[in-house]
């Protein structure tokens, strides 16, 4: 026997009160001679007797009350109960691995549906009227059920119809929400259950000793649930994924190439040779190649497409004979635009040719055009002068750059700061004929401005010296991050010979590009809806040769791009992500339905966008994206099937590496974390008989104790009488 308040078993001493007071009276009988009392001594020895019985029962009754009282309080658990049907019942919560690595098809079907076949099993065998929880543990971990159930057969209808996630396995979250599920269960008897195939990338971090905090209030529940480590063995190993695809543009114009390139990694040891890999525009397969893939290797390839009608359209790329399909494709949504319109606000420009502060930007911005190609430009810019700048060139430009600008005049400043809260874009170039003055007290206005960061002086190299380069580093800004390889694009080929210092970087502010010498060379902030992008050298070769690189066009083009659209959804997203799109009010005035990837349609009703700065935003969001691939945004009373939006969802290629720890591996983490482990059911049947799961029996003290309550009244009254 146990107890699960043992302090409280103290209480049980307060029986010594009424045995004292007992002794106590006892001691204050004194014995009267009476000459008559012969007559009665027969009558009195029988009453006597009855009466000194009836008070060693009503004494016994009083100390056994406090007694009593002190076992019910301490809550004891007493295991031989179990031996006798219903009162063995148990609480179980299982943490199901939902992560994409568990529809990995064997003999028999997936991984999960093995595991479920456990389950079921596992189930199966607990006393009648036990409760069980499960948690699918993928990314998000949520909750099968609402809470703890006793209908077994109600969780695998509910099995049966939720698709399992694209994403790894959330292992501190599901704990977290495990201690949860855990307090919430309706006997002592608990158990957690850890059903999984044990990916070397999700568990990889907790075998090599990392710990697992959460498991810590688990352990403190009382009395301490039972944990067990289950393995689902996979038996597929060998993989193919394709892990990334990169655009060479965020946004391009009608007829312009769009330039794909793809990563295929081979998470296996068989060698792959011409794998067909095929491209999809809007659902249509369009072009083909073939990829041969060493053991343990990834292949690069770039494929181009152009689309010839503006709108959102979906590219496609899926790869061929492969046995785990789930990360066999790449979906992009890619905006095709008859321009993106740009407002270059160029200061003095020099004599020379290519020395205005905004000439190399304009070939960058516009080459096709510079060089007659005959081939369309999606960015359009307009240069104008400083001193011929007016308010109203503003007008419908979504990107702005300012190159050695001295200042703004008049109520230039105020404008701009609004056509950038609305959500468009902003480029600082600094130079030589800046007003240092102003840029910090009318531009960073103490941070509330337009400008990122606080002006703190120049850097400058002397002519004998090393010019300064681009630190060494790996690129998270989509914007630059397809220079993490850039095939002969190499950002660290520019020199750097003078740049302005910038300091006060906080908030929101982040630095994208550092020099080697510690000084920022590219800093972001939003701005309201929009935001300011702020190199700290010139645009042209004055102070860098960063304009004379072959990587300046891509990366003005990227940058341009990318801020043209930061208000649409991005090229793809995480599985899992929530979807989420801002509605004009004629949009949210019509009922809307999302199709997914499995061509379902669920309708969709527009809500008033909390998190927008305008409350009133109608926008709609759609939660449960676990299924990779394209949804699509329709009216739902038309016959027109043109969507609205497209949006894409890619698998996280965590999953892709199928490998799984071995039988001992896990066991050694089972170990290390006080479990019990187990790899099929009849060890799992074992560990299960060898547990005792005692019973509650405070119930039963608690109607002793109302018992012995009444036994006391009822032996007062009679002794009274007497």
């Amino acid at each position: 026997m146990s107890f699960l308040n043992a302090i409280l078993l103290a209480g049980a001493a307060a029986f010594t009160i009424p045995l004292l007071i007992h002794l106590l009276n006892r001691r204050r009988i004194h014995t009267v001679q009476w000459g008559a009392m012969h007559l009665l001594e027969k009558a009195l020895k029988l009453r006597r007797r009855n009466l000194q019985l009836e008070q060693k029962l009503l004494l016994a009754t009083r100390i056994a009350i406090p007694i009593f009282l002190a076992l019910c309080l301490a809550r004891p658990v007493f295991s031989l109960l179990r031996q006798f049907p219903g009162m063995d019942k148990r609480s179980l919560v299982v943490l199901l691995d939902d992560s994409a690595s568990m529809r990995a098809a064997g003999e028999g079907g997936s991984t999960r549906d093995k595991a479920t076949a456990e389950l079921r099993r596992i189930i199966d065998q607990l006393p009648r009227g036990s409760d069980v929880s499960v948690i699918l543990a993928g990314s998000p971990p949520r909750l099968l059920l609402d809470g703890p159930t006793t209908s077994h057969d109600l969780i695998f209808e509910k099995l049966n119809t939720t698709p399992s996630l694209a994403g790894p396995v959330a292992i501190a979250e599901s704990l977290q929400l495990a201690t949860t599920e855990l307090k919430r269960t309706q006997t002592p008897a608990r158990e957690l259950l850890i059903l999984s195939d044990f990916q070397q990338t999700d568990w990889q971090t907790v075998l090599d000793g990392g710990s697992l905090p959460e498991l810590d209030p688990i352990k403190k529940i009382e009395p301490a649930p039972a944990l067990t480590l289950y393995r689902s063995n996979s038996q597929l190993s060998e993989n193919l994924a394709l892990t990334h695809v990169d655009p060479s543009a965020f946004i391009i114009a009608r007829d312009q190439p769009l330039a794909l390139r793809a990563r295929i990694q081979n998470h296996g040891q068989r060698d792959y040779q011409d794998i067909p890999v095929h491209l999809e525009a809007d659902g249509v397969r369009i072009r083909s190649t073939r990829v041969t893939i060493a053991p343990q290797a990834e292949a690069t390839f770039t494929l181009t497409h152009t689309f010839d009608t503006p709108g959102d359209h979906a590219l496609t790329l899926r790869l061929e004979g492969d046995a785990f399909p789930e990360d066999n494709a790449f979906s992009l949504v890619i905006p095709v635009r008859e321009e993106v319109k740009t407002l270059l606000i160029s200061g003095r420009s020099g004599s020379a040719p290519m020395t205005g502060p905004a000439d190399f930007l304009q070939i960058a911005l516009s080459p096709h055009m510079s060089a007659a190609t005959g081939l369309k430009d999606v960015i359009l810019p307009t240069l104008v002068e400083e001193q011929k700048f007016r308010d109203r060139d503003l007008e419908n430009q979504r990107v702005i750059i300012m190159a050695n600008v001295e200042k703004l005049h008049g109520n230039q400043l105020k404008e701009l700061q609004e056509h950038i809260k609305k959500g468009n874009s902003l480029i600082i170039f600094p130079g030589p004929n800046i007003d240092p003055r102003w840029y910090e007290n009318d531009l960073y206005q103490k941070g509330t401005g337009l400008l990122p960061a606080k002006p703190a002086g120049f850097g400058h190299i002397d002519p004998n010296q090393m010019p300064a380069r681009l630190l060494s580093q790996r690129h998270t800004h989509p914007a630059t991050a397809y220079f993490n390889d850039a095939r002969g694009m190499n950002l660290q080929d520019a020199a750097f010979t003078h740049w302005q210092k910038f300091d006060n970087i906080e908030g929101d502010t982040r630095i994208l590009l550092n020099l080697d010498r510690g000084d920022p060379l590219l800093i972001e902030k939003p701005y309201g809806k929009g935001r300011v992008l702020l190199f700290t050298t010139t645009a042209n070769a004055q102070w860098s040769t960063l304009p004379l690189q072959p990587a300046f066009v891509p990366l003005m083009q990227r940058l341009i791009t990318h801020l043209a659209t930061q208000n649409t959804p991005p090229q793809y997203q995480r599985t899992g992500n929530q979807l989420q799109l801002d509605l004009t009010e004629d949009q949210a005035k019509q009922p809307l339905q999302l199709i997914d990837p499995h061509h379902q349609a669920h309708d969709l009703k527009p809500v008033k966008n909390s998190g927008n700065e305008n409350e009133n935003q109608p926008a709609i969001t759609y939660k449960d994206t676990f299924l990779p691939g394209l949804y699509e945004l329709r009216p739902a009373k038309t016959t027109d099937t043109t969507p609205i939006r497209r949006f894409a969802f890619n698998p996280d290629p965590a999953e892709s590496n199928l490998a799984t720890l071995s039988s001992d591996q896990t066991r050694q983490i089972a170990e290390r974390l006080g479990a019990s482990f187990a790899s099929d059911y009849d060890t799992f049947e074992k560990i299960d008989h060898s547990r005792r799961f005692g019973s509650e029996i405070w119930q039963p003290i608690l109607l002793l104790v109302l018992f012995f309550l009444f036994a006391e009244v009822f032996l007062q009254q009679r002794i009274a009488r007497a």
